[in-house]
């Protein structure tokens, strides 16, 4: 038998102890999970098979679109049925994290901006700066850096006026920051109930307690940030107005000025972070209706790709030597050279090119998931980067995150943002009579897989799970 057919070696001994339809089925999966057909190998047309089996060309159809439900196979029109570009099933489950589909982490596509990286890269080393890059920078940046970052946020639509800007390393860094120079230890900070873990864990280690709020469709509800303000002296509101983490929530112009009133009238700090702001921009930034309270804060790792890790805060002026202080005392300045890519990047238009870019990829797989995964309970934006999936009863956050890990893909429980299960009994004790979103859920990523083929085929197991009970 010619290279061609010799996956189909066994078909024969299957066919008299199944149905036909099941043998080859069975035979076809079995080729795939050995290496025997690899990925993007073209299979014969229905046609062929069936005159190579003497069987019916419908039994082949059959096949083959089971095949294409289970992930195995991606058929194009005009072109034939091939092999799944991503890693086999079996493969899969006995693979580590890193060899699994990694759909648990938001990030952007990291591969559409190679020759922009490297074309400015070059530019850099031309003009003989990087030895200059490689020494210290104590003010943290850059006169050009500093124009380079004026220029960004204007285009994003963040009010500067009056204000200060300072230059992190990322937006992680940059709540780091903030929560140390606007808060003390013991102080209350108001989260939305399900938050951004690097929230929780920030707030673990330096002895913050977090009071979750109430969320609706839009994201936190004035009612809930009021209550929490007269209950516990809010010292701090950290919020994701744009595309929530990880509910995927959009704060209307009307939410956004009901929260800015709440902040003003109860002189709370707050901090906008934005990192997701960029995927609407023609709504205002939550900290445009703040300007005494309020703290901007986004960066270029989501927008751009996550190495470059440049984070902008916005800030009022009275601010600007705490908060310059802390960054020297954390990480003394950020790196020159990626400041020097990020600035590059941005006076070439680049940098919005690649965003606009991000967002068309953005909005081209939501389109695959929810035609993939049509029926369930999803909660996402038409450009977000991910999606909230509610799961169906029996099923648990953490349960159905380890069966779907034990089949080569992982996602996000709904248990790592829910600020509820911080291992600190003394601020669950504090916050145990406020509602809290119980929701069983995962957040799924939908920017992290390398390609459509392979996101394809992840969301074709998380909905065979899904269906199974």
């Amino acid at each position: 038998m010619s290279q061609l057919w010799n996956w189909l070696d066994g078909f024969h001994l299957r066919k008299k102890q199944q149905t036909l339809h099941q043998a080859l089925y069975q035979q076809l999966q079995y080729a795939i999970e050995q290496g025997l057909l690899k990925a993007g190998d073209k299979l014969p047309t229905h046609r062929e098979l069936a005159t190579r089996l003497s069987i019916a060309v419908a039994t082949v159809t059959k096949v083959y679109k089971a095949a294409e439900s289970a992930g195995l196979l991606n058929a194009k029109v005009g072109k034939g049925s091939f092999v799944s570009a991503c890693p086999v099933l079996p493969q899969a489950i006995k693979a580590n994290d890193l060899q699994c589909i990694n759909l648990s982490i938001i990030k952007p596509q990291v591969n559409i901006a190679n020759q922009q990286i490297t074309q400015q890269l070059k530019s850099l080393s031309e003009q003989n700066q990087l030895s200059e890059l490689m020494d210290y920078n104590v003010a943290g940046g850059s006169l050009t850096d500093h124009q380079a970052a004026t220029r960004w946020l204007l285009s994003q639509g963040v009010l500067i006026n009056s204000k200060q800007v300072s230059l992190c390393s990322g937006a992680q860094h940059g709540l780091m920051v903030l929560i140390s120079t606007l808060t003390d230890y013991g102080d209350c900070i108001a989260v939305e109930s399900l938050c951004y873990p690097g929230i929780i864990s920030l707030a673990n280690q330096f002895g913050r307690k977090l009071i979750p709020l109430e969320m609706d469709e839009e994201g936190i509800t004035p009612e809930s940030l009021e209550q929490a303000c007269q209950q516990y002296g809010i010292k701090l509101l950290i919020v994701v107005a744009s595309h929530q983490n990880p509910t995927a929530s959009i704060m209307s112009v009307k939410r956004r000025k009901d929260i800015a009133q709440i902040v003003t009238k109860h002189k709370v700090w707050m901090i906008d972070d934005d990192v997701y702001g960029f995927l609407n921009p023609e709504l205002p930034a939550l900290s445009n209706f703040v300007p005494e309270y309020g703290f901007y804060l986004s960066s270029l790792s989501k927008s751009i790709f996550p190495g470059l890790r440049v984070g902008f805060i916005v800030y009022p002026e009275a601010f600007k030597q705490r908060i310059e202080a802390t960054i020297r005392n954390t990480i003394w300045m950020p790196v020159s050279l990626t400041l020097a890519l990020a600035s590059k990047l941005i006076f070439s238009g680049q940098a919005l090119v690649i965003q606009k870019q991000q967002r068309d990829i953005a909005i081209q797989r939501q389109i695959i998931a929810k035609r993939i995964l049509k029926g369930e309970q999803l909660s996402s934006q038409i450009n977000s980067f991910h999606l909230w999936l509610r799961l169906p009863s029996p099923w648990t956050s953490d349960k159905f995150s380890q069966a779907l890990e034990e089949r080569g893909v992982l996602v996000s429980s709904a248990d790592y943002f829910r600020v509820s299960h911080i291992n600190n009994n003394q601020q669950i004790n504090e916050i145990k009579s406020h509602k809290v979103n119980k929701d069983e859920a995962v957040r799924i990523s939908l920017m992290a897989a390398k390609s459509e083929d392979e996101l394809i085929f992840a969301l074709k197991i998380l909905k065979r799970l899904l269906t199974k009970n």
